[in-house]
């Protein structure tokens, strides 16, 4: 499956929505969009896509275009090499698609901390650390094809 930030975007959005479903937080509904866009915000910097892959890649290649071209590498090899060494800059924490720049838990608690301060989230009702094991366990599961 390939990731882009629309797909963080949604991460966010099932994570705002299930957590609400399972009675853990409550909001105005009418919040509901600000919610989700903090939340992006918040953990966007943190998940790395596979545009964002692409994307890297690419600007890699032109930075070293000439240099590459002097190989006997072919356009599609350059990519696929430029590619791996942005991979390999990212780290082994990947899941669905997403690099996660920062461990699981590490995000969790940075979403738990987020709902217990905004001031756009009415209660929470769930304990911090069980608030932390919801999360990575939605991160987990997260599956963008289900959500269409």
């Amino acid at each position: 499956m390939s990731t882009n930030r629309e797909t963080i975007r949604l991460l966010c959005k099932s994570i705002i929505n299930r957590l609400e479903n399972r009675k853990a937080i409550t909001f105005p509904a009418r919040l509901r969009s600000i919610v989700q866009d903090e939340l992006f915000d918040l953990v966007g910097p943190y998940i790395v896509s596979e545009q964002d892959i692409r994307e890297r890649a690419l600007a890699k290649m032109g930075a070293k275009a000439e240099q590459l071209q002097e190989t006997s590498f072919t356009e599609s090899d350059q990519f696929k090499a430029a590619k791996a060494l942005v991979k390999a800059g990212l780290g082994d924490d990947v899941l669905n698609g997403f690099y996660f720049q920062r461990p699981l838990k590490t995000i969790a608690e940075s979403i738990v901390a987020y709902l217990m301060r905004s001031s756009h989230i009415d209660d929470v009702f769930e304990s911090d650390e069980e608030l932390e094991r919801q999360l990575v366990e939605i991160v987990q599961k997260f599956d963008p094809k289900e959500l269409h």
